[in-house]
């Protein structure tokens, strides 16, 4: 399968590189089209009703036209191939192996079709494959054949600079710095939810209200929503300033699950999340604060719990525009009180530390000085240093997924680990990016105690999208 796929890249690569030559060859100056986004529903290729703004060879497919002078009448079609590689030398921390290393293949196709402005059908397949783990792969990880969004838009208001979206089916919500509720990017199927939404949008604001069940992955199978857990909330964002560079997020999320397990044991959860988000870049500084309080009841337990996170730098006026940054945060761990201390980070983004993604951001402290470089507007490197605590010895350490990778224990260090990251972007074109990581994670007394180790990572990601 690996070989047929190199070959389709080897045919592919003179045309798609082709693209960029004929955008050029036009000397002319076309409206841009939409940037490539995680969830490509959000792309709107209506400026591509006037043929001056169609420069790209894929072009003819991102604007079919359906009604002759109604050019809000149109349908989009799209697609992704994305080949990454992964390996492990002691995943989740060597407790139950030592090595693990496999390929992973993700391929999409998309259908977007607009009839007028009010009313919209979007449609996304997906086949997502793995070869060479050790060990029963992960529902994320494979799923040959799935439907991953499938929702209707209906705009009942639309007048001047102000609009209301009403969407009902299958999609995926990203919010915020996806901190909570994000896309689940790296893995081979990103998270999606069975529900509705209402989007309102003005000028200075927007808000979404969303009453949703997560989908739960069945290889072979169309997946179907989970009907033990229910996610609903409201995520309202205002900006300062029309450059929209100065901001801040209020939002509440709620979650119910029929049986939800932290180290302290399993029971039914009610959870209720309250936050803010402020954020914004001014005279070479950028800055992105978040702060999150949860109640609601675990059991017979009161769930007091929170987090918070910083993420700051300064970007210098000067060769490759470096940026020095910190990053730093904490979310709560269960203290053994009458009452359930665990943060519960939700549906947050995949590579939340950074692209090994050991640790869920739970019973966890952390501080991450890093520096950025851009030798070119194509190619991008970074890279830092995170040491790791635990919150509460009577809490364990969590893996993404939620489950307890590391115990709780009285005896010895809160100190979890140091982790050295390094990462590579570069924009081949504008259908095809480059991604590659290492990670080593050099382990204390409490990781070794429990028969763990220090873990070496590294990944490359080839993807095309159209």
């Amino acid at each position: 399968m690996r070989n047929e796929w190199l070959i389709l890249w080897l045919v592919l690569m003179p045309f798609i590189t082709l693209a960029d030559d004929k955008v050029s060859a036009t000397g002319e100056m076309p409206a841009p089209p939409p940037a490539y986004d995680i969830l490509r529903f959000n792309e709107d290729y209506s400026i591509l009703s006037n043929p001056s703004n169609r420069c790209d060879w894929f072009d003819p497919i991102k604007y079919i036209p359906i009604w002759t002078n109604h050019p809000s009448w149109y349908l989009t079609l799209g697609g992704e191939l994305r080949e990454r590689f992964e390996a492990y030398h002691n995943p989740n921390f060597g407790v139950d192996v030592d090595h693990d290393a496999y390929w992973l293949q993700r391929i999409t196709l998309l259908g977007d079709l607009h009839l007028s402005e009010r009313l919209r059908f979007f449609v996304e397949g997906i086949s997502g494959l793995m070869e060479g783990e050790t060990g029963p792969p992960p529902p994320p990880q494979k799923d040959p054949y799935d439907l991953q969004f499938a929702f209707a838009d209906v705009v009942p208001y639309l007048k001047d600079d102000e609009s209301l979206t009403l969407r009902g089916g299958r999609f995926g919500m990203s919010f915020g710095s996806g901190r909570l509720v994000a896309t689940r990017a790296a893995p081979n199927i990103p998270f999606k939810f069975d529900g509705f939404e209402a989007l309102y949008k003005r000028p200075a604001w927007e808000a979404t209200a969303f009453l949703t069940r997560p989908v739960l992955e069945q290889a072979y199978h169309v997946s179907s929503a989970d009907s033990g857990t229910a996610f609903w909330g409201l995520y309202v964002t205002h900006w300062f300033n029309p450059a929209r560079s100065l901001g801040f997020d209020l939002y509440y999320f709620g979650v119910e699950r029929d049986k939800n397990t932290y180290a302290s044991g399993t029971a039914r959860e009610d959870r209720h999340t309250l936050g803010t988000r402020w954020f914004g870049n001014r005279d070479h500084w950028d800055w992105n604060g978040e702060a999150m309080f949860q109640t609601g009841t675990f059991g017979s337990e009161t769930i007091l719990a929170w987090a918070a996170a910083m993420d700051a730098g300064y970007t210098l006026d000067a060769k490759w525009q470096p940026r020095l940054g910190v990053k730093a945060g904490a979310a709560s761990g269960n203290t053994g009180d009458d009452h359930q201390g665990t943060f519960d980070a939700l549906y947050f983004k995949s590579g939340y530390f950074n692209d090994a993604s050991l640790l869920r951001p739970e019973n966890i402290i952390s501080v991450h000085p890093n520096l950025k470089l851009q030798p070119t507007k194509d190619l991008s490197v970074d890279g830092g240093v995170a040491v790791f605590l635990r919150y509460s010895k009577d809490d364990g350490i969590y893996n993404p997924p939620g489950f307890i990778v590391l115990p709780a224990t009285q005896s010895g260090s809160s100190y979890v680990g140091t982790a050295l990251d390094v990462n590579v972007e570069w924009r081949i074109q504008k259908h095809v990016s480059f991604l590659a990581s290492y990670v080593h994670m050099a382990t204390g007394e409490y990781v070794s105690s429990a028969g763990g180790g220090n873990v070496d990572y590294v990944s490359t990601t080839l993807s095309f999208l159209f």
